[in-house]
């Protein structure tokens, strides 16, 4: 895999209010009268989504891209509203089994090892704009996904800011020992975090369940 550097690329980029991820699909099966229409509630759609999403044609051409994902193509080196090698790979692997079932209405996966990024899954998928096939393709951030995981835990259970260092590292799967080395404490010390954090989601269910018998 190639060295990446980031370098800023002529992209169609997107900004709208953001909508589910099924609201894609659905646009994809619904009747318009022209490409246009089509284009302009994808546009909608995929605006601020914090996953990365693209619209490509089956040649490798980006038609409509959202901030995340522009983030992650200009890391990436992207060149003339190209795919990057690395996500084009992906795409052409399911463009080969594009007369699978499977592909087309579920989409095909895959997660890469990508420089300055770590883990991102990428998914495509086939949808018609108007009558032009495209890709859909969808690229998480692992990473950032998991970040927000924990941020958002922090939030709602009122961890500490070092309870949430533990938590982010436990979501990703660390064990008590990589997390010990990492954030320089004993593996007692993890895991009395780790048991304060359960309790503190306990505490968190238990107040609910109590408000709904009230």
């Amino acid at each position: 895999m190639k060295t990446a550097h980031p370098k800023a690329a002529n992209f169609s980029v997107v900004s709208a209010p953001s909508n589910a991820v099924q609201s894609i699909a659905q646009t994809d099966n619904q009747t318009a009268s022209t490409a246009t229409n089509h284009i302009g509630i994808l546009r909608a759609v995929l605006g601020s989504l914090q996953d990365g999403f693209i619209i490509a044609s089956q040649s490798g051409e980006i038609h409509q891209i959202n901030q995340p994902a522009e983030r992650i193509c200009n890391l990436l080196a992207a060149q003339d509203n190209q795919l990057p090698n690395e996500i084009w790979s992906v795409c052409q692997t399911a463009l080969s089994n594009q007369n699978v079932l499977s592909f087309s209405k579920i989409g095909f996966d895959a997660e890469i090892i990508l420089p300055n990024l770590g883990a991102v899954r990428i998914r495509v998928q086939n949808i018609s704009i108007g009558q032009t096939p495209c890709l859909l393709i969808v690229l998480e951030d692992r990473q950032q996904t998991i970040r927000n995981k924990a941020l958002s835990d922090a939030a709602l259970y009122g961890l500490t800011e070092r309870e949430t260092e533990v938590w982010q590292m436990r979501i990703r799967g660390a064990a008590y020992k990589e997390i010990s080395a990492a954030l320089w404490i004993s593996i007692d010390t993890v895991k009395k975090h780790v048991k304060n954090i359960h309790a503190k989601k306990q505490s968190h269910q238990d107040d609910l369940e109590y408000a709904l018998m009230a």
